[in-house]
């Protein structure tokens, strides 16, 4: 006759925050937008344990991707704005 293994007890779920490209999106989405440069001091702080190079490839990706408009700005360089904000 076999046993019946008991199930394993797994530990609960942790609560997610936004992922790297989900902080691009909401970095764009504000008021006056972002540039590269931004974005990357925005997820180098948020996720300190990824490499800031990896994290500088995706930025360049998925701002020119997710982007509803781009503006040159003298001082800021090339900003990606999201939802028309200019």
């Amino acid at each position: 006759m076999a046993t019946k293994s008991k199930p394993k007890k797994t530990a609960a779920p942790k609560a997610k925050g936004p992922g790297v490209i989900g902080t691009i999106i909401e970095t764009i989405s504000r008021d006056r937008g972002a540039t590269a440069d931004e974005m990357l001091a925005v997820l180098v702080k948020a996720f300190p344990d990824r490499k800031a190079d990896g994290m500088r490839k995706t930025v360049l990706i998925q701002a020119s991707k997710n982007c509803t408009s781009k503006e040159r700005d003298e001082k800021r360089g090339l900003i990606y704005c999201r939802q028309g904000r200019r």
